[in-house]
């Protein structure tokens, strides 16, 4: 079980930092467009990097196997990783497979072994750290004072915050005048969005994966889309022109560094950074094409990234659960499809027609585990042995999308063909006629 957690994590880590590439450049289009437009886009690397299964869609553009790792492998004399790219495959599985500790072990098992170890170290250390800093803070907030609703001061804390998730709360601090207005409108914007919570999944993700710098610079890069995109917010909202005097309060109120996961700071982040943004930001609301078309560019990038991309292999890597596709015993087959019937006795033929099967390249994930239910009994390749008993049985669909493979044993289970085109032409072919 922690095996495949830790693979599953590396896995993720892997698939996010593509999607977390992606979004940093596409965020560079959006430089010029309210903020809160970046900011939804890290929801797409979140899903990435916090859900190990994804639906398969032709429109994904990730270049490889999003499980390149398997616990499966573990147990085999040769593991391999599959990437899904055979130049990377090439590099790294003769170094995975590599025999170290006088044979006692491999490459792969070792990375295994050790890391899982690191990697839990690591998010014990985070968890640990997290704990102490959220009671050190509850502890500093005992003496608070209500002022109105879930909003209280405290002269124990520098700068305000908001903290809490099923009943969050804003923290003032004591030394605050002519700014709080804006102060409380600032926090009260991100709980109306449910930051808070968003905050505390970015945190999560973070201690997950806290072995990658892109995840770092992710979060960082969310946390200064999630402030930013809350001030225009409050711009907007605004009867006057207040972002002079916002501006101000977030100098006077600035802090250096992040507070992670726990408390939203008002002015965390880079001040000089999110005052330029606000002296920009438009006081209006957002409408017109600009912001239609940073949707659209949204909606597109999500397609493009949740989806896993289809994984093709050949018939005869695939369909394992069989003892051959065709025995040795087969001598002569017939192929009988729409298009007509033929009986192959010739041994050449015979063993191209079988080469021909084993290629057929169908998706690695079966569409029903056991054969599909074809009514119409055509598009049938059926092998037979010396005393016309039958050996194998290779079946399609009508319009040869789908294939599954019966024997005298077994059936297995059903896959989609990636070409079913290229299928009827070849099977045609074998018939001598015309496509």
């Amino acid at each position: 079980m922690s095996d495949k957690i830790f693979f599953d994590v590396v896995n993720m880590s892997i698939t996010g930092s593509f999607a977390i590439l992606i979004i940093v450049l596409v965020r560079l289009l959006l430089r010029k467009a309210p903020k809160v437009f970046s900011y939804t886009l890290w929801f797409v690397a979140f899903f990435r990097l916090l859900v190990p299964f994804s639906f398969e869609s032709v429109l994904s553009i990730l270049p490889f196997n999003t499980m390149p790792l398997s616990t499966d492998m573990l147990y085999i004399e040769t593991p391999c990783v599959e990437t899904g790219i055979k130049v990377i495959d090439n590099v790294i599985n003769p170094v995975v497979a590599t025999e170290i500790f006088g044979s006692s072990i491999n490459v792969y098992q070792a990375f295994t072994f050790c890391g899982k170890i690191i990697w839990y170290i690591g998010v014990f250390i985070f968890l640990l750290h997290t704990i102490r800093s959220y009671f050190k803070l509850k502890e500093k907030l005992q003496n608070a004072v209500l002022l109105r609703d879930n909003i209280y001061i405290t002269q124990t804390i520098s700068t305000p915050f908001a903290i809490g998730l099923r009943n969050p709360k804003i923290y003032l601090p004591s030394n605050l005048a002519s700014t709080q207005e804006y102060v409380i409108a600032h926090e009260q914007a991100h709980l109306s969005r449910h930051d808070n919570l968003a905050k505390v999944i970015g945190y999560v993700i973070l201690v997950l994966h806290w072995f990658n710098p892109l995840v770092w610079i992710a979060f960082k890069l969310f946390v200064t889309d999630m402030e930013m995109s809350c001030d225009e917010r409050v711009i907007r909202k605004a009867k006057t022109d207040i972002r002079k005097e916002y501006s101000q309060s977030l100098l006077d109120l600035s802090i250096e560094k992040s507070t992670l996961g726990v408390p939203m700071a008002f002015a965390e982040g880079s001040p000089k950074e999110r005052i330029i943004n606000i002296m920009k930001s438009n006081t209006k609301k957002i409408i017109g094409f600009a912001g239609l078309g940073a949707v659209i560019l949204i909606a597109v990038i999500a397609v493009c990234l949740i989806p896993n991309r289809p994984q093709y292999s050949t018939v005869k890597e695939t369909i394992t659960n069989i003892p051959a596709i065709a025995t040795p015993s087969a001598t002569y087959s017939e192929i009988k499809i729409a298009d007509g019937s033929k009986t192959i006795t010739d041994k050449a033929e015979l063993d191209q027609l079988l080469t021909f099967i084993e290629g057929i390249e169908v998706n690695k994930k079966e569409v029903q585990k056991g054969s599909w239910d074809d009514s119409e009994d055509t598009n049938k390749i059926t092998f037979y042995r010396l005393d016309n008993s039958m050996d194998s049985i290779i079946s399609f669909t009508a319009d040869y999308s789908k294939i599954w493979i019966e024997t005298n044993a077994t059936s297995s289970f059903t896959y989609s063909v990636k070409d079913p085109v290229e299928v009827h032409n070849a099977l045609a072919a074998f018939l001598n006629t015309e496509n």
